[in-house]
C-alpha cells in the first residue's frame, strides 16, 4: 500500500492513449464519409487520412516520450512505479493498435 494515494491526474495516463486512438478512429472515418460523399479523388482522400492518421501517431508519440522519461513520484511507492509501467504499456499498445488499423486504410479502396 502507497503512503499517499494516487492524485486522478496520473490515472488519466491509463486511457489516454486509446483515447487517442479513439479520436484517429473517428475523424479518419468522418473524414473518409465526407470525401466519399463530396466525391473527392482518390489521392486527396488518401492524403487527408495519411495526415490524420500522423497526426495522431504524432500525438501518440510524444505521450510516449513524455511518459517514458517522467519518473514515479517516490512518495507513492510501488503503486506509481505499476501505475507508470501499466500506463505506459497501454500507450504502447494505442500505437500499435493504430498502426495497422488505421494504416491500412490508406492502401484500400477508397469509396464504393
Amino acid at each position: 500500500m502507497s503512503p499517499h494515494p494516487v492524485p486522478p491526474r496520473r490515472l488519466w495516463w491509463l486511457v489516454a492513449g486509446f483515447g487517442v486512438w479513439c479520436s484517429a478512429l473517428v475523424v479518419a472515418y468522418a473524414l473518409h464519409a465526407v470525401g466519399c460523399a463530396f466525391g473527392w479523388s482518390a489521392a486527396s482522400l488518401r492524403l487527408v487520412l495519411a495526415l490524420v492518421i500522423v497526426a495522431h501517431l504524432v500525438v501518440l508519440g510524444w505521450m510516449w516520450r513524455d511518459l517514458a522519461t517522467d519518473r514515479p513520484e517516490p512518495g507513492f511507492g510501488p503503486t506509481g512505479t505499476f501505475l507508470q509501467t501499466v500506463a505506459l504499456w497501454t500507450l504502447i499498445a494505442a500505437v500499435v493498435a493504430t498502426v495497422p488499423m488505421l494504416g491500412l486504410t490508406i492502401a484500400l479502396t477508397t469509396c464504393l
